[in-house]
């Protein structure tokens, strides 16, 4: 399985793959447009079918991201904000 982690941002969005252990696979930066978020479905897909997505909780951020992932029928997991803060530390 492949985790797909969203940075979401107010202009564009950072997307980090990483593999079951969290080694890194491969980092993109998207727009937040819902073109860009399909753009985005297409580049994932070369990490096969069995993936999920943790977006940081930043709903006014990320809904559209989150809206256009569901109606692709992705599976998607809202991570709250706080447990991302230590890693921003770093």
């Amino acid at each position: 399985m492949v985790i797909l982690g969203i940075d979401a941002h107010k202009r564009n969005h950072t997307v980090v793959a990483v593999d079951e252990p969290g080694r890194p696979l491969a980092s993109r930066t998207i727009g937040t447009t819902t073109a860009d978020h399909l753009r985005v479905l297409c580049w994932v897909d070369q990490f096969g079918p069995d993936r999920r997505w943790a977006v940081e909780d930043c709903r006014h951020l990320s809904r559209r991201l989150e809206r256009d992932l569901l109606a692709a029928g992705e599976t998607i997991t809202r991570v709250p904000a706080k447990l991302m803060a230590h890693v921003r530390d770093c």
